[in-house]
């Protein structure tokens, strides 16, 4: 029951933070991270997949909700939500077993968790940018603010789930 206290408390502080603090950072048009995709990258492991595939689609719909848009982080989400097996196995491999249930720095390699945040990450913008821009023709700016965003959401996601499954799930 704590633990998934826990969960709804990240859920609502990564909502807050991408509406209030992110969304609100002015520094360029280029600068776009999507952060509160660490929410799916923390579930656990052992979850199941269609529930992962719900809590990743509620997010979704709630950042819709409050941002005003129509729909894309619903499918940027649950596309990644979807695939989130899929893509922890090609970024562990079979390294994993029944005993890793948060994807922890102390419990997953860092080159592999790395890769699991670059994995979900870049699949959850290249959705998400290019359903925005619904074109083609934009497709060097498309690129290249998904390259920056990209990298600011990285560094910012891998500090959040750090904070997240070292600091407050562990105690």
């Amino acid at each position: 029951m704590q633990k998934s206290l826990l969960y709804i408390a990240a859920f609502v502080v990564l909502v807050l933070l991408q509406i209030f603090l992110i969304d609100n950072i002015a520094l360029s048009v280029y600068f776009h991270p999507l952060v509160y995709v660490a929410f799916v990258i923390m579930l656990p492991l052992d979850m199941k997949p269609v529930w992962v595939l719900l809590c990743s689609t509620l997010m979704g719909l709630t950042i819709d909700a409050l941002t005003g848009m129509a729909g894309i982080n619903v499918m940027a989400t649950a596309a990644v939500g979807f695939l989130r097996p899929a893509l922890l196995h090609a970024a562990v491999g079979r390294s994993t077993d029944a005993t890793d249930t948060i994807p922890a720095l102390h419990r997953l390699s860092t080159k592999h968790l790395a890769w699991f945040i670059v994995l979900v990450v870049v699949l959850h913008s290249v959705i998400y940018f290019f359903m925005e821009s619904l074109s083609l023709s934009n497709a060097l700016h498309t690129l290249v603010r998904l390259v920056v965003s990209d990298i600011v959401a990285i560094a910012l996601i891998w500090y959040i789930i750090k904070l997240f499954t070292e600091k407050i799930i562990t105690r």
